[in-house]
Parts: structure tokens; sequence; C-alpha cells
């Protein structure tokens, strides 16, 4: 899921609704921005409050968004979590990391903070890994058909070669509360074939939305609608699908390795 952050109690009901459609899922994965005011105490009670059932059942898998921040410091994100302290020197445990799941490896990193004393363990945690399958989450998309250009040009230099190199499949970020997915990118270029270039995935959970425009880029984008996204993979096949709260299938894709 992208972001939470406002009208919590009807996001609740999305994340109780993917709970029940899908009671296998092993993990659920948040691209930053869970709540709207990260230093106040009162917002995550009403994040976990609304996610009773689904949060104290399967781990989170968290990123961190600009709206856990307060002047550069995230103390009451650390102090919900307990992530891997698996990161970079020199960053804050637990706002950086890794984890393995199976055939997947998901790296999380922080957009909040400059990109390339992340660059050096990013290179070396995707390439020292055996995973088929690679997700890297994160906030701020590096791709946004949001009006005025919401791109992320220093994220987008350090971050896509490293990506690219090691042959990430999907990423997964939030912060322009809308939905876009990207054809297969490379250098910036749409390519055929997932095996060319990962997938950029932008996507929104709670009610606060923003609108887009066409961009060459885009495979599929619609806005006002909060969703949820499944990922099963099976082998070396994966399928990604898109759900609104009703059940509804808003998007749906397939990749084959």
């Amino acid at each position: 899921m992208g972001d939470a952050q406002n009208g919590l109690e009807t996001w609740g009901e999305l994340v109780r609704s993917a709970r029940a459609a899908h009671p296998q899922a092993a993990f659920y994965v948040m691209a930053g921005d869970l709540v709207n005011w990260g230093e106040r105490r009162d917002d995550w009670d009403l994040l976990f409050h609304n996610a009773r059932g689904v949060y104290d059942t399967r781990p989170l898998v968290a990123a961190i968004g600009n709206h856990e921040v307060d002047e550069g410091h995230a103390d009451l994100y650390v102090a919900q979590f307990d992530l891997p302290r698996n990161g970079p020197d020199g960053i804050e445990p637990e706002r950086v990391y890794s984890m393995e799941y199976s055939d997947a490896l998901f790296v999380v990193l922080d957009s909040n903070l400059e990109p390339e004393p992340q660059v050096e363990w990013l290179d070396q945690t995707l390439g020292a890994s055996e995973a088929t399958w690679k997700f890297v989450v994160f906030h701020h998309p590096l791709y946004s058909p949001r009006p005025g250009d919401r791109g992320q040009p220093e994220l987008k230099a350090a971050w896509t070669p490293v990506f690219e190199k090691h042959g990430v499949d999907l990423v997964l970020t939030g912060d322009d509360h809308a939905y876009m997915r990207s054809h297969p990118l490379r250098g910036d270029q749409v390519m055929e074939s997932p095996a060319d270039g990962p997938i950029y995935i932008l996507s929104v959970a709670g009610t606060k939305m923003y609108g887009q425009e066409d961009a060459p880029y885009v495979a599929r984008r619609f806005t006002d609608i909060a969703t949820y996204q499944v990922i099963d993979i099976e082998g070396g096949r994966l399928e990604y699908t898109s759900y609104d709260i009703d059940g509804q299938v808003m998007d749906a894709f397939s990749v084959e390795k």
C-alpha cells in the first residue's frame, strides 16, 4: 500500500478488506506516510487501532515517509517498529534495511535522506542476493504524473542505474496520492519487457488524493481511488493485482522468468 496518512478510519476498512479477501498474505508493505503527524503518538494509536486484526497477526514491512520525519528525526517511527538493523553505516538503524522472504528480496530505502550514502550499500545488497525476485520500497516516486513534474531527479540519478544493473523487478512508492504503474523503464526509456527494466508503482491507500497528467512512461493510472496491491509469486511467475476497497480489480499484470 501507499500512503494511509489521512482518513485512517476509512483506510482501516481497506486493510481489513484486504485481509479478509487474501488471508494467505505473509506480510504487508507500506511505502511511507503511514500517519499524518509522525511525531504525535495519537496518530500511531489511530493507525494500529484501525489495523486491529491485521497488523497484530502479520508483520508490517514499512518504509519511512516525509510525514514520519520531524526536523530530520523519526523517533516515534523507529520506536513503533522492530525492523532489520542491517542498513548502511552512518544512517540511523531501521530507516534503511533489507529482508528476504522465500525467493524474494525486499530493499527498503529512505528517500527523505540524501541518496548517495545509500548507493554503495544498495549496490552490495542487491548484488549479493541470489533471490529471483527483487523489490525496492521507498516513499517519494521517481516517476510521477502529478502536474508540476514531481519527479525526484537526484534520487533517480543515484538509484535507477543500480536498480537496472541488478534486475530489480518492482519499485513500490507512494507520496503523490494517486495510482500509477509505469511501463518497464531503462534509462527513462520505455522497454518492451519487464526483463529489460523495473516497473515503477505509485499508489495511495488513504483518503487524500491528487490529480495526474499523461506521461509517456505511464501504462495505467487513475485517481480518487484508494487501493491495495497483492503480489503472488509461484516459482518463476509473478502475479500482480491492484484492488479497491470493494475487491474490484483496478489493475493487473504478470511477469515470468
